[in-house]
């Protein structure tokens, strides 16, 4: 049995703080603290991209402008390079007019031309070389376009250069033709034979 009671005991655990106030304020404050604490690294870390944006904005523009500047010297080439062809088409002496029409009578159903275009002329030379590239229904499409070409009257000498299936659609056949124009067959039509 006890002769003694302590009153100071009761008092002083009733004083002492409980934990569970303090875990509430901490956390209350790391909830208020950690935002602007975020916020404030996130301000810092612009200030020292500001100078990294400045010039990247710069670089930019500078490209843009050099880019601009090349897109018109490009146009400027185009330009150029159009008259030039057409220039040597006039000082040609072709009428390339009547070369597609005859080109257009030849070429056999099933068979469609995707590219004409001049590769060789012999310097102050009768004869001009061309390419004819395209696409066909079959071997024999291409082959009777070479018969056909055999016929023409402004073209001639025509030599096949590939025939091949397409892989990609194998019910198409790609072509490559080369034949001559020759000069000397539109010296020797009469006016009314152009006509």
């Amino acid at each position: 049995m006890k002769n003694t009671i302590n009153l100071l005991d009761e008092l002083l655990r009733d004083s002492k703080p409980q934990t569970g106030k303090w875990v509430l304020l901490a956390a209350a404050g790391l909830g208020i603290l950690v935002p602007f604490l975020v916020w404030g690294i996130q301000v810092w870390a612009a200030g020292r991209l500001d100078p990294q944006i400045v010039q990247m904005k710069s670089t930019r523009d500078q490209l843009a402008l050099e880019l601009a500047g090349l897109r018109q010297g490009l146009q400027e080439n185009d330009a150029r390079q159009a008259r030039r062809t057409a220039e040597r088409i006039q000082n040609a002496g072709i009428p390339w007019s009547e070369i597609l029409r005859e080109l257009s009578l030849v070429v056999p159903d099933g068979v469609w031309l995707t590219q004409f275009e001049e590769i060789a002329q012999q310097e102050n030379g009768p004869d001009v070389a061309v390419r004819i590239q395209g696409v066909a229904a079959s071997h024999g499409g291409v082959a009777e376009l070479l018969v056909h070409l055999e016929t023409a009257r402004h073209l001639s000498q025509p030599q096949l250069v590939y025939s091949q299936r397409e892989s990609a659609v194998p019910d198409r056949v790609k072509f490559e033709v080369r034949c001559v124009i020759a000069r000397a067959s539109f010296l020797d039509e009469s006016p009314q034979e152009r006509g």
